[in-house]
């Protein structure tokens, strides 16, 4: 598990493809289930602070 948050900004999710969105969240160790769309929201929220959104 990396040490450090990933230093992404909201539109480099948003924009981030799936097998992407998918390793960034296997090196975590996080689930990488659903769509396209709830993966990008969950990596969002783990990572992104709020005043970010």
């Amino acid at each position: 598990m990396p040490l450090h948050y990933p230093r992404y900004k909201r539109a480099d999710y948003e924009a981030m493809p799936e097998w992407r969105v998918d390793c960034l969240l296997g090196e975590y160790g996080l689930p990488v289930a659903g769509d396209l769309r709830a993966k990008r929201e969950f990596a969002m929220g783990a990572f992104l602070w709020p005043d970010q959104y």
